[in-house]
């Protein structure tokens, strides 16, 4: 059987598995990233990610690896240009990669290595047109047209969360103040938390379990970040006209919270009628989708 190795690289942990050709992954490994001790510690982990899943069986030739990365390439060196919580500025992960593992490799930016894999084996298979939405340590998308990724001019098309949703809104990393990155992001409805009087929430199943209990702060949390959310969708809606939206990532456990009030949103605001609905793919989307670059 044909296997291909997709590495969801993040902030937190690798994840590494091995792909077959029906999307399934046969063999999963995790390795903390450990970004806070420097760029070496960095790729070490992402070696050692790849070697215990080259372990997992005997190969006559290692299988094609593909890379799911947090960030922006430069479109002609495929070098890592922009990157927020990974000391990999600069990098030329492919070329390092390729080296060592002696094997056909491919890295690409996380929203398009999840609307690629939710395109082939998930919930776009099928259609022509679809955007992928992710909503974790950041808000980024990717956009399939025509059957094919779009990546624009500079590569870096589907940065959706630098897209300004308050003209005078919350002040941003990146300088865009405004931008959707400080609503529906994990640091943006942490902040909107606080402003709901919900003190020390830490992540997101703390908000799922305040909501399952009827949580009267929580659900009016979820209700604000499904609004944000709608009108971030319906502004994409509006410029592309696709089949469907797919929305994932980190906070698709609270979809049953938001999603009515993004939908709400949505029907107000969409010129077009378009079905938005959740990943299918889960927690592995990112694996599979780096596994469909290759």
């Amino acid at each position: 059987m044909v296997f291909k190795i997709g590495v969801d690289l993040s902030d937190k942990e690798i994840k590494a598995g091995l792909v077959d050709t029906k999307g399934k992954i046969v063999k999963k490994v995790i390795v903390n990233t450990e970004a806070d001790k420097g760029k070496e510690v960095v790729l070490e982990n992402i070696y050692k990610a790849i070697s215990l899943l080259l372990n997992f069986k005997a190969f006559r030739k290692t299988p094609p690896i593909g890379v799911s990365f947090p960030g922006l390439l430069n479109s002609k060196t495929r070098a890592i240009e922009q990157i927020q919580s990974l000391p990999l500025r600069g990098v030329n992960l492919r070329k390092l990669l390729k080296s060592k593992f002696k094997t056909e490799v491919e890295i690409e930016n996380d929203g398009n290595c999840f609307v690629l894999g939710e395109h082939k084996f998930g919930a776009g298979v099928g259609l022509k047109h679809i955007i992928g939405i992710t909503l974790g340590t950041g808000v980024g998308g990717g956009i399939i047209i025509n059957k094919a990724l779009y990546e624009g001019n500079n590569g870096g098309a589907g940065e959706f969360g630098q897209m300004t949703i308050k003209f005078n809104g919350m002040i941003a990393n990146c300088g865009n103040d405004g931008s959707v990155e400080e609503y529906i992001s994990r640091r943006g409805i942490m902040r909107l938390a606080e402003s709901f009087g919900m003190r020390n929430i830490n992540n997101v199943d703390e908000i799922n379990k305040k909501a399952v209990k009827n949580d009267v702060s929580s659900m009016s949390l979820l209700r604000e970040v499904g609004v944000y959310l709608g009108i971030h969708v319906s502004n994409l809606i509006n410029a592309f006209d696709p089949e469907k939206v797919i929305v994932g990532g980190e906070f698709i456990s609270l979809w049953n919270f938001f999603s009515p009030h993004m939908k709400d949103e949505i029907k107000q605001r969409a010129i077009f009628k378009t079905n938005v609905v959740k990943a299918k793919l889960g927690a592995n989307s990112l694996v599979i989708g780096a596994s469909c670059l290759v």
